[in-house]
This record gives C-alpha cells, sequence and structure tokens, in this order.
C-alpha cells in the first residue's frame, strides 16, 4: 500500500503559522512540536497585567488550499527540520496573536 504526501497547517491562537508537508499524522505532529518549541519565545502572549504570559493554543490540522499553495511557491520564507521544509504563512517578527488576550 503507498500513501501520498499531506500537507498540514499549524494554527497558533487561531492564526494558521506555518506549513508543511509529510507523509504520516505522526512525524507532522512531532514537527510542530519541534517547531512550537525552536519558537516558543515568539508564540508566548502577553497578559493584560504586567509580567503575565499566557502559553499559546497550538493545533496542527490538514492545511486548506491557499495554504497547500504557499507552500508550493515558499514566499514567505523557509526553515528545515529533518528534511521537511516548513513555510511561513505569516511574519514571525510581528506575530498576529502577540498581545491580544
Amino acid at each position: 500500500m503507498s500513501y501520498s504526501i499531506s500537507t498540514f497547517t499549524v494554527e497558533i491562537n487561531g492564526v494558521p503559522a506555518v506549513v508543511f508537508q509529510t507523509k504520516w499524522h505522526s512525524e507532522a505532529e512531532e514537527i510542530c512540536r519541534a517547531w512550537a518549541h525552536r519558537h516558543w519565545d515568539q508564540l508566548i502572549t502577553k497578559g493584560r497585567h504586567a509580567g503575565l504570559e499566557l502559553p499559546p493554543i497550538i493545533k496542527l490540522r490538514l492545511a486548506h488550499a491557499d495554504e497547500k499553495e504557499a507552500h508550493s511557491v515558499a514566499s514567505n520564507g523557509a526553515e528545515y527540520y529533518g528534511g521537511v521544509t516548513v513555510v511561513y504563512l505569516i511574519d514571525m517578527t510581528s506575530p498576529p496573536w502577540a498581545n491580544t488576550r
């Protein structure tokens, strides 16, 4: 039995952040965890009270058509994790979830 490559999106606080392709969902989960761990400082949001940091809500899902297209053109830059290309859907220097909680 042959399996095809699937495209996955990582959402941070409901915002599609990165997209990548793997064959197995378990591999996608590992890549998601590694990417989140590497970028943890960028993912935390500042709470309304000074010094309060809130952890992000991270979700992994199958990519929508426009996200698949973004992966194919890799227009927003990319990183590599174990031979997998992870393409940014947003600007991580100013993530849209920062200071939103």
